[in-house]
């Protein structure tokens, strides 16, 4: 499943950030190609320091702030690259958090207060996870409640009051969000919990839930 190449006319660069100890490059690349044609201008990098030299219109992050939570270590996005990161989202650059990107960050972070809007606390063992979309959004054309193929990590989120949720995850341990959206100056941002498997990842429903992402912050570029 490909996004029409009409439908990202107006997203000239698209900057992809993975890979982190639990979250490997190599379990987030598959869906790549499935998002975008071969002449989009994607790039697919490991190291956030590439952002600072990149200018994108779109930017898609799956990476954890933290690279490794096993052992002391300071989260990557210093106050430089904060500060450049919310000036571009301020003057229109969309944004989708997936995953491991919501987590981690302190809840006086300038990136979770004004773009995440939402504290990550935990996540039980993997179990079987369900999709539940229950609010008409852009983001959510043609998705249809679902169960993802593999046992996925049901995170439990703490969510600002400036968000719109407009979808939920459901477990044997209860129901939480799963895709929230908002603004930030001119950018639109779009973030979503689940899921971590590659499976999951790749599946049908998830690949269109994502290519609608991409549209609707993209149509932020526009102005």
């Amino acid at each position: 499943m490909h996004i029409d190449e009409g439908d990202l006319t107006m997203t000239k660069n698209v900057f992809i950030l993975s890979h982190d100890y639990w979250h490997s490059a190599e379990s987030i690349q598959p869906i790549v190609p499935l998002l975008f044609t071969e002449e989009e201008n994607v790039r697919f990098e490991t190291d956030p320091e590439m952002f600072l030299a990149y200018e994108p219109d779109l930017f898609i992050t799956f990476k954890d702030p933290v690279e490794n939570d096993q052992i002391p270590t300071p989260i990557w996005c210093d106050e430089e690259w904060t500060e450049l990161f919310l000036k571009r989202v301020e003057n229109g650059m969309g944004v989708i958090a997936l995953h491991a990107a919501l987590t981690d960050l302190p809840a006086d972070h300038p990136i979770l207060k004004n773009i995440i809007r939402g504290t990550f606390l935990r996540h039980p063992h993997k179990c079987p996870l369900t999709f539940v979309p229950f609010k008409e959004h852009p983001v959510l054309d043609g998705i249809e409640q679902f169960e993802f193929p593999a046992d996925e990590e049901h995170y439990f989120m703490e969510l600002q009051e400036n968000t719109e949720v407009i979808a939920c995850a459901e477990s044997e341990h209860g129901t939480q969000p799963a895709v929230w959206v908002h603004e930030y100056g001119k950018g639109r941002i779009v973030c979503i919990t689940p899921p971590h498997k590659t499976e999951s990842l790749v599946s049908e429903p998830f690949v269109r839930l994502l290519s609608n992402a991409v549209k609707w912050v993209s149509e932020s570029t526009e102005n």
